[in-house]
């Protein structure tokens, strides 16, 4: 048997080994928990800097767009579309908003008196040089001072410039230039920048091959951006806890977009990503900040060290001591819980929802951080308790959507991202995006699903106002009411010009609140949409068919004649063709119903009238038609 002190000796060494064992563990431990908070920080970050880059793609889609809706964008037109887009309020950091035409040197001179014409005698394409492709920018908003600097100049003289719009032209996607200065920086305060570039194409031409997007190409919708204001805007969140650098293709003085101020290379946790931005590979590279390794410094380790070496001295000097030993044991259990709330409280203060679940649907929750209370309304505790689940707030349209991309990172062992929308408990529906990752055991079984969901119902909105801006009534897939005048001007301007009549119908459907009333509203957008087919069948190619609004339909005739009997003639010709089709019986479902129109007609040859005023002739001679026992043409003279 072991003497006393023999026995007391073989505690001390014991204890002393058990305590530098378990301050190694909990060290090392401690520090790889810290290094994955970096990163997933970090990956944040990055997922934010491709966000943002995402919706200043679509802010480039919705230009492009505005070019294909028009046949001429004016330069007003230009800065209505960026001034409601409000860009300085919902995407900070981007330098504007512009568009550059491409044309030939034999087009050169022509270019120049055009956009000296419309107000700008100064104006020339620079920098001088004979060159056989041009560019120049004509429009770019907000037309400020420092981008007054830009108006004119010739990117695609620029080698780094011209690659990006050449990317751009021939893959019909948008593409992001490599580090320039940009014209607009001058004085003390210059940056470096890029630009981001998405081609304009003509209508109706052929877009299959990579020649024949350049012969279509009319010039490109761009925006420039000022990298360090732009970074500041993305990264001002993160820049208490990571110093950042960005840079352009691989790590040189010569490629660094951004650093932010006081970066250190030999900060104690680092990261680096690759992030590709619109076709263009950029490297955003993280090292932690004195705050973030303070704020996660733990003194765990430490205690463990002296506690486990003072507990051990206690065993060999008082072995009967075992209830001081109970005391030092709860007190790290209470620091362990400490340590574990610390750990949670991190959790809940990253953006958006933190979320551990079961991978099939309705995915019952295991833990949800306190977020989704904004989301759905319901509490973390009723969702970790079963009594909810996400699929009871999921829209079911969207569920296939994300059952998928959880199968397909399953079989692919990697990350998926979807999108989807949410009903919470007060009605509203809300858009998010949920990134997360499949965690599987040592034999490869898929376990649970962990991630991160975040609202971008914002994001969603703005993307909506941009698709909004088009000229297309969403009913019955006719011009609308902007689109409409705007041909007006176009028909009146014409008709000056050319000395040619034209005539414009304004149709009314008779008594048609009657059909909603009596076979419902879906009843009633079938006819309108039925109305539409005919209107188009009934008029020239060349005609314009347009609905105002509720049941009311416009179609502008030119071309009709350079006498005004003629005109008249012709235009009353084509109105009794279409009041005699729209009198066809029209089968709404299982009824078969009749519907008759008022057809005012109002002619034009151009002269001084404005469009709104040929539009309300046309509307008073409808009204006299109805006035007259409808299902009639009326025709009013020009004033």
């Amino acid at each position: 048997m072991l003497d006393r002190s023999t026995a007391a000796w073989l505690a001390l060494v014991f204890g002393v080994l058990l305590t530098l064992v378990l301050w190694r563990y909990v060290g090392e431990h401690l520090e790889d928990r810290t290094r994955d908070r970096f990163a997933n920080h970090a990956a944040l970050a990055r997922d934010n800097l491709l966000s943002r880059m995402q919706a200043y793609e679509q802010v480039l889609h919705g230009g492009a767009a505005l070019f294909a809706a028009s046949d001429a964008v004016s330069r007003a037109e230009w800065g209505e579309y960026v001034a409601a887009l409000h860009l300085e309020r919902s995407l900070p950091g981007i330098q504007g908003t512009g568009f550059t035409a491409m044309f030939p040197a034999s087009a050169l001179a022509a270019h120049v008196a055009e956009v000296r014409s419309q107000g700008f005698p100064d104006y020339d394409v620079h920098p001088p040089g004979s060159r056989a492709q041009y560019s120049s920018i004509v429009f770019l908003e907000p037309f400020d001072a420092r981008n007054r600097r830009a108006f004119g100049y010739d990117m695609y003289s620029e080698p780094v410039r011209r690659e990006a719009m050449e990317r751009a032209r021939d893959t019909g996607r948008a593409a992001l230039s490599g580090r320039v200065i940009l014209v607009q920086e001058f004085g003390t305060e210059v940056q470096p920048g890029f630009l981001m570039y998405l081609p304009v194409y003509a209508k109706d031409r052929p877009l299959a091959t990579v020649e024949e997007r350049r012969a279509a190409l009319l010039g490109f919708v761009y925006a420039p951006f000022r990298a360090l204001d732009m970074m500041q805007a993305i990264f001002r969140d993160d820049l208490r806890d990571a110093h950042i650098e960005l840079h352009d293709l691989h790590e040189s003085l010569q490629t660094l977009l951004y650093a932010s101020a006081g970066h250190d290379r030999t900060a104690r946790y680092v990261a680096s990503h690759e992030v590709e931005v619109a076709g263009r590979k950029w490297i955003a590279s993280f090292g932690s900040t004195p705050a973030f390794e303070a704020d996660h410094a733990s003194a765990e380790p430490a205690l463990i060290l002296y506690g486990g070496s003072a507990l051990s001295v206690m065993l060999f000097a008082v072995m009967h001591s075992n209830a001081r030993h109970r005391r030092r044991m709860h007190a790290a259990a209470l620091h362990l819980a400490r340590s574990r709330d610390e750990f949670r409280t991190l959790v809940e203060n990253v953006p958006g929802v933190v979320f551990r679940c079961q991978i099939e649907v309705p995915w019952k929750v295991m833990h949800i951080s306190r977020g989704i209370t904004l989301l759905t309304g319901a509490t973390p505790d009723e969702f970790m308790s079963g009594r909810v689940t996400f699929g009871d707030f999921i829209l079911q349209e969207d569920v296939p959507a994300i059952v998928a991309a959880i199968e397909n990172a399953c079989a692919c062992h990697a990350n998926y991202e979807v999108e989807y929308r949410m009903r919470g408990r007060d009605g509203r529906i809300r858009w998010v995006s949920e990134r997360g990752r499949v965690a599987v055991d040592v034999d490869d079984k898929p376990l649970r699903l962990d991630g991160v969901i975040i609202d971008v119902t914002e994001r969603k909105t703005a993307e909506e106002a941009i698709r909004n801006l088009a000229f297309v009534d969403t009913l019955t897939q006719l011009p609308n009411r902007r689109f409409l005048l705007d041909r007006l001007r176009q028909g009146l301007a014409n008709a000056r010009r050319h000395g040619r009549h034209g005539a414009l119908l304004f149709i009314d459907i008779d008594h048609f609140k009657r059909v909603n009333d009596t076979y419902g509203h879906e009843a009633g957008d079938q006819l309108l949409c039925e109305i539409a087919a005919r209107l188009r069948k009934a008029v020239r190619e060349g005609d314009t068919v347009a609905r105002l609004g509720g049941d009311e339909f416009v179609v502008m005739l030119e071309d009709l004649g350079e006498a005004a009997p003629e005109a008249a003639d012709k235009a009353t010709l084509i109105a009794d063709k279409i009041l005699t089709d729209l009198n066809a019986p029209y089968d709404l479902g299982t009824v078969r119903h009749r519907s008759t129109p008022s057809i005012g007609i109002a002619c034009f040859d151009g002269g001084e009238e404005r469009a709104e005023d040929l539009l309300r002739r046309a509307d008073e001679a409808m009204y006299r038609a109805k006035a007259g026992g409808r299902n009639r043409l009326e025709t009013q003279q020009a004033s």
